[in-house]
């Protein structure tokens, strides 16, 4: 009995030998973000070891898309990261437009060449998602001394973080946002008796009695509203006011041939055949007849504001409000985010995260929207005493701020963009005369459908 009493106790005091040696075992510069809370110990899944040190020099790429003032403030605040930060250079490469920048990053990760950060929309991440080569920010993100607070997080607007993640990961955060609204002449408004409108009526009504046709040869020298030409992707509040949507994420199909969007069309259309509203055709973008006195209102995102301000006519009166409602008043929000690739060194990953996290930081953010038109990522950046007086000089930027509670996003479905495409091909035959509206939601389903199946087979 004394000899099994001490190969018991043998046994027990090796078992607690291993469990002190692998409890206390060195991580160096790295991380594994385990630890409990009141000295408990939980079981839970090892998460993902991350780098918490730089302790050599890194060099690593930003494409994006930012061009003009964008880019000079976008560039002022990467040079400030680059000083504040001496084992990080971050290079800044411009790949031109949008469609420029999607179209390299698709070549480059075809050739395992993606770059360390880039500014992408969602609804093209998701292919990256799909194909495993985004990093999941969250082991970054909770790691005490690397990462964010509870409350530095709650201070993104939900609908903004939301847009970066699937299945529960933080696969990217949110970088320049903007609204769709509503931009008027208030001279034009006031001569005419008019109050800003806020229901679809009351628009239409507008439209109409802002319209000017000085000779009644249908050709318009003032139209009561200007909408943009790439109607396929701005119709989504207006379907979603209508009670549908355009797009669903959830269930991952198009809704393109159904009463919802019939009706938003109908609404539509009804004015532009009565020629009190127009595509912006030749003049490219939206805001461009209401800066010249040839438009009454336009939809256009508030990303315009600084064109509004340079190119308007002198003596322009303008403001901007959310787009008026119908069934419902939900506003549509976009924008891109940033994100990190998953190619790369432990090291090089640790340096775009310190840079992601400081582009979306308060005073990062408060920045880039005080020299851009895009809106602020973080709440509390309306707080700051330097940007209340911002907001005081131009009031216009604190339209949006109350419209992010009833805010969305748009869907991020492998291949809506294609289906997109077709929706604005039989869109345009609408708007033309050209096709009967039911003959065209029904086309642009059927074909939309098949072009999303054949980009997800690509």
């Amino acid at each position: 009995m004394k000899k099994f009493l001490a190969l018991v106790l043998s046994l027990v005091l090796v078992l607690g030998l291993v469990a002190c040696n692998s409890s206390n075992t060195a991580t160096g510069n790295v991380t594994n973000n385990e630890g409990s809370q009141n000295g408990t110990t939980e079981p839970k899944v090892e998460e993902a070891k991350i780098a918490t040190e730089i302790t050599s020099p890194v060099e690593i790429e930003f494409w994006h898309a930012m061009g003009g003032a964008n880019g000079e403030a976008l560039q002022k605040l990467t040079d400030d990261f680059n000083a504040a930060n001496e084992n990080i250079i971050i290079k800044l490469v411009n790949q031109g437009g949008y469609r420029d920048l999607f179209d390299k990053l698709m070549g480059a990760a075809k050739a395992k060449q993606l770059p360390a950060i880039a500014q992408i929309y969602s609804n093209r991440l998701s292919w990256y998602v799909s194909k495993g080569l985004v990093e999941d920010l969250n082991p970054y993100i909770e790691n005490e001394k690397v990462g964010l607070t509870k409350e530095e997080i709650d201070d993104f607007p939900k609908l903004f973080l939301e847009d970066g993640i699937w299945d529960g990961k933080q696969y990217a955060m949110p970088f320049n946002k903007s609204q769709m609204v509503l931009y008027y002449n208030v001279d034009m408004l006031n001569e005419a008796g008019l109050e800003v409108p806020t229901t679809w009526d009351e628009w239409k009504e507008a439209a109409r009695k802002l319209t000017v046709d000085k000779d009644g040869n249908g050709e318009p020298e003032i139209y009561g509203l200007v909408l943009a030409n790439n109607l396929s992707t701005d119709i989504a509040p207006w379907v979603k006011q209508a009670g549908g949507e355009i797009i669903s994420e959830k269930e991952d199909k198009i809704n393109f041939n159904t009463p919802e969007t019939k009706e938003a069309v109908e609404f539509l259309n009804s004015m532009i055949q009565e020629k009190i509203a127009r595509l912006a055709g030749e003049d490219k973008n939206a805001n461009v007849p209401l800066q010249q006195g040839r438009a009454a209102m336009c939809v256009a995102s508030t990303s315009s504001i600084p064109y509004l301000e340079k190119d308007s006519m002198e003596g322009l009166n303008w403001f901007a409000a959310p787009l008026p409602g119908y069934k419902t008043n939900d506003q549509l929000f976009y924008g891109t985010n940033v994100t990190v690739f998953n190619t790369l060194s432990p090291e090089e990953k640790l340096a775009a995260w310190e840079y992601v996290k400081f582009l979306t930081s308060v005073e990062s953010t408060a920045y880039f929207s005080q020299q851009t038109g895009y809106l602020p990522v973080r709440k509390s950046v309306q707080e700051l005493d330097s940007y209340k007086a911002f907001l005081e000089e131009k009031p216009v930027k604190a339209i949006s701020f109350p419209s992010m509670e009833i805010g969305f996003q748009g869907a991020r479905n492998i291949g809506e963009i294609n289906a997109l495409d077709v929706l604005g091909e039989e869109l345009d035959l609408v708007f033309s005369n050209e096709k009967s509206i039911d003959d065209a939601l029904k086309d642009a389903q059927e074909r939309g459908e098949r072009a999303m199946q054949e980009a997800r087979n690509n």
